[in-house]
């Protein structure tokens, strides 16, 4: 079938490019000459297509055009080309769609002063570690290594897990400089976990676009070049990439703000591309035979035209028919509340943000809010955790249902993150939460404590409710 290019008004009409497609309004498309072919900017598929031989375009009429010349003439091809919305091929989303939609940052980071220990945590051959080694800021900069040791890999990822939001474009964009591109290491950066993920990877100088995902338990990966040109990869350079999921959509990957590599799904696979595409920024350094960094100014993960919404209501509390327990001593918890580890099986990338959390007593009383990643921080004793909802979250409420020894808590295991008095017969809530001042959020491993003592360490009954939203 012939390819039929004719104005229409102001607009570029194409038919015949696809069989399901009767014709394409192309005015904002970007046109290319090359080697006796016509080509444009796929508005679908956000790539160059294939128009046809010179010999093979026609009018309106079903008449061939007699040179490109009187194409070109006929539709002003050079004045539409000029008038293209996007000065980069970054200027359309993830699906085509020229940038008019208003995009919602995720997550984004700056390393200005140090790595900032509330947003990002390092690990060593998968063992979590208590502070950062080799992952610093130095005038500004990320530096990521691994140290000298052969084999090692070092990683550094955030706290957060960054939710694909459904028909949704995710754009992934940072900016690296590979110290000695050549080395004998593997240095990645991008999004996702040892089971699935997206992420750039600086292989003995060659970048490569992969994809990772983990099926039956076999994690696989498919990898593409990245087209660089003559580009020094010792410099600084911009590497961001886009993905359409809906479980089958492509992968762009760009350099320089150029589309440089594409791993394609669509109408090609028979399986999810990625099994989980709710995943944490991450950055990791594996030494082959050389240590050498990579360097990183900023990150970000952007849902395009996004409103980060897919949350649904949850809450613990004392259940029982007064709604508190009797306690004495100080920093009793009453209600203990951890994000599992692994979820039949596979690492747990649901995030959990609390929204209010509340107290109550029958006397003066102290009310405190405790951070761990350390489980045994609690002792659950004769009782037992309990999962809620689908089983992602668990907890224990203090002595509830009724037993010869309850939890108990090592306050030497965790960090005290919040401490307020509440008065006699009434009840204390969080504010900063509920106002949309802050986004606090229980992530994977992560466990809150909410104690309570009277001021003097003798009897009181009291309780404690904590509400939160669960990602869907």
């Amino acid at each position: 079938m012939a390819t039929k290019i004719y104005k229409s008004g102001n607009s570029i009409i194409i038919e015949g490019v696809y069989p399901d497609e009767q014709a394409i309004n192309a005015s904002s498309f970007d046109w290319r000459v090359d080697n006796g072919k016509y080509y444009a900017r796929d508005g679908i598929e956000n790539q160059s297509i294939e128009l046809g031989l010179f010999s093979e375009v026609e009018n309106i009429f079903g008449v061939p055009y007699n040179s490109a010349i009187e194409l070109e003439s006929n539709l002003n091809l050079f004045t539409i080309s000029s008038s293209s919305l996007a000065k980069n091929d970054l200027g359309y989303d993830a699906w085509g769609r020229p940038k008019f939609i208003k995009d919602n940052s995720l997550f984004h980071a700056l390393f200005s002063y140090n790595v900032p220990v509330s947003a990002w945590y390092e690990s060593l051959n998968e063992i979590e570690q208590l502070g950062f080694v080799n992952y610093t800021s130095v005038d500004g900069a990320l530096v990521c290594k691994v140290g000298n040791n052969l084999n090692d890999v070092s990683n550094l990822r955030s706290y957060r897990n960054l939710r694909y939001e459904p028909n949704r474009g995710y754009l992934y964009s940072t900016a690296v400089i590979v110290e000695n591109p050549n080395a004998l290491m593997k240095r990645r950066f991008g999004a996702g976990t040892k089971e699935n993920a997206v992420f750039f990877s600086v292989e003995y100088g060659v970048l490569y676009g992969v994809l990772r995902t983990t099926r039956q338990g076999i994690t696989t990966e498919r990898k593409t070049p990245i087209s660089t040109g003559s580009a020094d990869l010792s410099k600084g350079h911009l590497c961001d990439f886009q993905f359409q999921w809906r479980g089958v959509g492509d992968y762009f990957f760009f350099f320089d703000l150029k589309l440089a590599g594409i791993i394609k799904n669509l109408g090609e696979t028979t399986q999810l591309s990625m099994a989980n595409p709710s995943l944490p920024v991450f950055f990791e350094c594996e030494n082959l035979g050389d240590n050498e960094a990579m360097l990183f100014g900023c990150v970000d993960v952007t849902s395009e035209g996004g409103k980060d919404n897919g949350k649904t209501y949850g809450s613990v509390s004392i259940s029982n028919q007064s709604g508190s327990v009797a306690i004495s001593g100080y920093n009793i918890p009453i209600i203990a509340i951890r994000s599992k580890k692994l979820v039949n099986g596979l690492i747990n990338t649901r995030d959990t943000l609390a929204l209010l959390a509340s107290a109550y007593s029958d006397n003066n009383s102290i009310f405190r809010v405790w951070s761990t990643r350390d489980f045994t921080a609690i002792t659950q004793n004769q009782q037992n955790w309990k999962d809620f909802g689908d089983g992602h979250l668990e907890y224990i409420e203090q002595d509830n249902p009724d037993v010869t020894t309850p939890m108990t808590f090592d306050t030497s295991k965790a960090e005290l993150i919040f401490g307020c008095r509440v008065a006699q017969d009434e009840s204390y809530s969080t504010s900063a939460l509920s106002e949309g001042r802050a986004d606090i959020y229980l992530t994977p491993q992560d466990m809150f404590i909410f104690t309570m003592h009277r001021e003097n360490g003798i009897g009181a009954n009291v309780g404690v409710t904590f509400e939160f939203a669960e990602e869907i």
